[in-house]
């Protein structure tokens, strides 16, 4: 199981993830810390713990907007929030790169990656690219191009959801190959 972490210990750039469904599944966003966002008045302020993630269909519950952030459960796409917004009263984990291969066959599948990260200011640079121009795939998609998909491509410049394919195919080499070949085929197809 993934070690909790604590909010003080957040870095910008830190790729981190929350627990949903009674821990069937992980939701993913890259930690940006200090950044600007639209109040419920469509002002803007800098809150100090801003979150960049892909939210999809369905993954927002009906509420009413954050006072902090601004975010409307009713926004799909890459949006900007405050952490408690992205943790929505769940557990707090960050995701590990460049980890050995045989300590990720024994990690749950969506919670690390042998791939090493690129450095912090690509790193927001990508994040903040997206969140700007709209553009992060073609739509969300919970199999191919989903909050992982988003969080790794920021991190590594490849979007590849762990998550999904260990999920599917079987978290070893062989299954992650399954997945590219899987995604391909979707990519193609869309």
């Amino acid at each position: 199981m993934p070690e909790k972490r604590r909010r003080d210990s957040l870095r910008p750039g830190d790729h981190i993830y929350s627990d949903r469904l009674m821990k069937a599944y992980y939701h993913h966003g890259i930690y940006v810390g200090k950044a600007p966002v639209k109040n419920l008045r469509n002002e803007e302020k800098e809150i100090s713990d801003a979150v960049i993630h892909f939210l999809g269909v369905g993954k927002s519950k009906s509420q009413p907007p954050c006072e902090r952030c601004g975010h409307s459960s009713q926004r799909i796409g890459i949006v900007i929030t405050c952490l408690e917004c992205f943790l929505e009263s769940k557990s707090l984990y960050v995701y590990e790169y460049d980890v050995p291969y045989l300590k990720l066959r024994f990690r749950r599948s969506g919670t690390c990656s042998v791939k090493p990260s690129r450095p912090v200011d690509e790193v927001l640079q990508t994040a903040f690219g997206y969140l700007k121009d709209q553009n992060f795939g073609k739509k969300y998609n919970f199999l191919f191009n989903n909050c992982e998909d988003f969080a790794t491509r920021c991190k590594t410049g490849e979007a590849t959801s762990n998550q999904f394919a260990g999920l599917a195919f079987g978290f070893s080499v062989p299954g992650i190959l399954a997945y590219n070949v899987a995604k391909e085929i979707y990519e193609e197809l869309t």
